[in-house]
């Protein structure tokens, strides 16, 4: 079962809890592929670029009370939009899995996106809680590394034992690539194996300005 990377939950109940459900949106409806459908898209992160079109993956509007009170940036790069079929099947994943995560636009807000395949599950957070919040909560448990030349963190959650992530520095924040074994996966199947191979075909996607 798909699910949001317990370190970014610690990162963000004391905050947002209280207001969660009334400001947090998202879904869980599953993707129907947009194939090669592109056009530049006019969504609330007023992206520039080219993005997938298919309104089940268009990301919420990232103005609210709740965000207008913190004066957060708005997170720019959106995971389910931005990031090709082709980049998703090169990282090993299945490209019309692509399924829009439970959103969550609060005093930080992270948009999210999930992908599947036989023996993992990938999750793409995009956030603004920013680089120094998170070496805050991970960085005891964390190898600084670097990905395409970017600032990263390899994280070693010493409470999960079939997932693992790299945290990748943005502008804004940072984008968290998390993986969890399926039940299919055999028990030695170490779940860090190839994350950095992972990461390091994503994070182009991200984009050199963000």
């Amino acid at each position: 079962m798909r699910r949001i990377r317990n370190i970014l939950l610690a990162l963000l109940v004391i905050v947002i809890a209280p207001v969660a459900t009334s400001c947090s949106s998202g879904s869980d409806n599953p993707h129907h592929p947009a194939g090669s459908d592109q056009a530049t898209s006019s969504t609330a992160t007023q992206s520039a670029r080219p993005t997938l079109t298919s309104p089940k993956l268009q990301p919420p509007s990232q103005d609210n009370k709740y965000t207008a009170s913190t004066g957060r940036p708005k997170i720019v790069f959106d995971p389910c939009t931005w990031i090709s079929d082709e980049t998703i099947q090169k990282a090993g994943f299945d490209g019309t899995s692509r399924e829009r995560g439970k959103d969550l636009i609060a005093e930080y807000s992270f948009l999210v996106c999930h992908f599947s395949s036989q023996m993992r599950d990938l999750s793409v957070l995009s956030g603004n809680a920013t680089w120094e919040e998170d070496l805050r909560k991970v960085g005891s448990y964390s190898e600084p590394i670097t990905v395409n030349g970017r600032e990263a963190l390899l994280v070693h959650d010493p409470d999960t034992h079939r997932g693992c992530q790299v945290d990748l520095r943005t502008k804004v924040g940072f984008v968290q690539i998390a993986v969890d074994l399926t039940t299919r996966a055999p028990q030695t199947l170490n779940p860090c194996d190839g994350i950095t191979d992972i990461a390091s075909t994503i994070e182009p996607e991200i984009g050199k300005d963000n």
